[in-house]
């Protein structure tokens, strides 16, 4: 699975750069990238709320597609900048926890079934989770990058389940039963990095073996040792001759 998800991801890396160099070149920043991708995210939004998944998801890849160029962007033109991460990451917490609220908006006003709505609050907050681990874990210097419902997964699964809702198994809609199923690997990814970390830092904080005791032998008193420390030998001075 490891090896797999290296695979598309450096893939995905290569082709971005491609298009990140001609958008470079056409005046395109890395910030306006982002920017862009968010605001197209906030599009989708009203989508979502009323049901129209299948063009929530057509104006999600889009503003994905802006997202995920916006590094390929920076490496073409000035370079990456730690301001210009730290609004990326920040903004991408922003956009997943816009579409989670509109999904939750949705599902209120299809019913008062409260199984999806719990369904998507577990999935938000296990979402942040996954993001909060590996950035406090990075913090302490370990590396965090295990389990597989990363951010590129949550929205390649979330459009999974927009482009099926239509189909209803058993009289529930694929999108519900997609969700549980998206909730359940997030939080198997949030323990799996929570594992991942403690052992890290266990390992690393692990006191250095003591050294082992001396032999039994050795640590034995010698004859007149003992009869030594409790009767010292007599000065001379009034002692028995």
């Amino acid at each position: 699975m490891a090896n797999l998800k290296t695979r598309y991801t450096d893939g995905a890396r290569r082709g971005f750069l491609h298009l990140g160099a001609i958008l470079a070149r056409r005046g395109f920043t890395a910030d306006m990238m982002t920017y862009i991708g968010l605001l197209l995210q906030v599009a989708a939004l009203p989508l979502i709320i009323t049901g129209y998944f299948g063009w929530a998801l057509v104006v999600g890849i889009i503003a994905s597609l802006c997202d995920g160029m916006d590094g390929a962007v920076a490496r073409a033109g000035a370079g990456p900048t730690k301001a210009g991460a730290f609004l990326d990451s920040t903004l991408d917490r922003v956009s997943e926890l816009m579409v989670a609220a509109a999904l939750v908006v949705y599902f209120v006003r299809e019913g008062p079934e409260w199984g999806p709505i719990v369904a998507v609050l577990v999935f938000m907050g296990s979402a942040q989770m996954v993001s909060y681990v590996r950035a406090r874990a990075e913090a302490l210097g370990v590396d965090c990058k295990v389990g597989f419902m990363s951010r590129p997964e949550r929205l390649v699964g979330l459009g999974i389940g927009f482009l099926f809702s239509w189909w209803e198994p058993g009289g529930t809609s694929f999108l519900v039963w997609w969700l549980y199923f998206l909730t359940l690997l997030t939080v198997i990814t949030v323990v799996h990095r929570e594992v991942h970390v403690l052992r890290k830092l266990r390992a690393s904080e692990r006191p250095p073996a003591l050294e082992a005791p001396p032999a039994a032998a050795d640590a034995a008193p010698r004859d007149g040792d003992l009869g030594d420390d409790l009767w010292p030998e007599p000065s001379g001075r009034g002692g028995r001759r």
